[in-house]
């Protein structure tokens, strides 16, 4: 699957153009300030943060060449795109498996 080009986690970093005020992360929490609660700010957060230096990593070299790879670690949010994203697509591969066959054919 491609990396997209933009992620949740850059529009709360605010990454995105000043023109663009509504998607200025900070911005937009200060004009929602006491409409927003602690637990959304947390999980705000925690997507900011996931698979960035903030969270610690660790390196790996290839034995062959030497070739560093740096891996970030994750934030584990239930919420997060990055971390649920491949296990929310199982389980919906899961529960399709399961559906029972619908239609005017179905025996």
């Amino acid at each position: 699957m491609p990396i997209p080009a933009l992620e949740v986690a850059d529009i709360f970093r605010d990454v995105t153009p000043k023109a663009c005020l509504q998607h200025d992360g900070p911005a937009w929490r200060a004009a929602n300030a006491g409409h927003v609660s602690l637990a959304q700010l947390r999980v705000m957060s925690a997507i900011e943060t996931c698979r960035t230096a903030a969270l610690g990593g660790h390196v790996a070299a290839c034995d062959a060449c030497g070739r560093e790879h740096v891996a970030y670690n994750s934030c584990k949010n239930r919420h997060c795109p990055k971390c649920q994203g491949s296990a929310a697509r199982d389980w919906m591969a899961a529960q399709g498996a399961d559906l029972l066959p619908s239609g005017p054919c179905s025996p």
